[in-house]
């Protein structure tokens, strides 16, 4: 029975030990977070509207190939993207590298084609996930 006991013990702190390299989140995705805030414009029902304005904060910067941002509105997800296919335009305003979002770079997104936001007090969920990695940051804002 002692025997037992000592091959459980021996076990369970095995997955203790191992469990943090299971999944190694990429340091950057912990370091980093974002904030945002409604633009400053209003929510119409037309397809162009300024939505949000996005802060990165941290220490390093994220390359755009592996950044991934989406807005989620009711049951409805938009992808956004730099390159304009994307229901969703990321603009890109006060960094120095064309390739990745930096610390104290603040991003618009914009509709792109799509009516995302129909009406002011229009609820957007965004989630920003940077190699496979959530981002800390503010997840549900209002934009009026």
């Amino acid at each position: 029975m002692d025997i037992m006991k000592g091959l459980y013990a021996a076990v369970l702190t095995s997955m203790l030990v191992l469990s943090g390299c299971l999944h190694e989140q990429s340091g950057i995705a912990e370091t980093s977070t974002y904030e945002a805030d409604d633009a400053a414009g209003s929510a119409t029902s037309g397809t162009t509207d300024t939505l949000l304005r996005l802060r990165l904060s941290g220490r390093d910067s994220l390359s755009w190939t592996s950044t991934n941002i989406q807005l989620s509105v009711g049951d409805t997800v938009y992808r956004c993207s730099l390159s304009g296919a994307d229901p969703c335009q990321i603009s890109a305003q006060d960094g120095g590298d064309g390739n990745a979002w930096e610390p104290g770079e603040s991003i618009f997104l914009s509709e792109n084609g799509t009516d995302i936001c129909t009406e002011p007090a229009c609820t957007v969920v965004i989630s920003v996930v940077y190699d496979g990695d959530q981002l800390t940051g503010d997840s549900k804002i209002i934009v009026d």
